[in-house]
């Protein structure tokens, strides 16, 4: 008897620790590759958050935008964080821009024209809900004129 209280007992508990795990597999990520090119000229484009699964991004999972960094180092750039009209979330920093928008389900990148003669590249650093995970990040990279 007390045997089968033990079995039912841990399959009670794997059962609970399974169901309530977030798998990392479903973690939100940005479609396509992490590295999105764009040309010398202004340009903007946009770029739909899914889930890891390949599916819509459903907000099982929260995630914060923490800014915008070099990718030759860790330094944070200056940047301008809006909110707009809307509720869309804007941050820009000197040449590129990023609005979160719709439910944090799209990100549209704005580039200026690109005239220093020179390939410029910054990342979008996020969190997901304070976990380590830095999902869904995003590598800009224009090229030089």
């Amino acid at each position: 008897m007390k045997v089968s209280k033990l079995l039912w007992a841990v399959v009670m508990a794997l059962t609970f620790v399974f169901t309530s795990c977030d798998w990392v597999g479903d973690e939100p990520t940005i479609e396509g590759k992490l590295d999105k090119f764009f040309d010398s000229q202004a340009q903007r484009k946009s770029f739909r958050i899914l889930t890891g699964s390949g599916k819509p991004y459903n907000h099982k999972v929260d995630w914060h935008i923490i800014g915008i960094t070099d990718p030759y180092s860790d330094t944070y750039l200056t940047k301008k964080v809006d909110t707009l009209s809307n509720g869309d979330l804007k941050i820009s920093y000197d040449w590129v821009s990023f609005t979160v928008r719709e439910n944090k389900s799209v990100i549209d990148v704005e580039v200026q024209e690109n005239e220093t003669g020179k390939v410029r590249a910054v990342y979008l650093n996020t969190n997901t809900s304070g976990r380590h995970i830095t999902l869904p990040d995003m590598r800009v990279t224009q090229r030089a004129k």
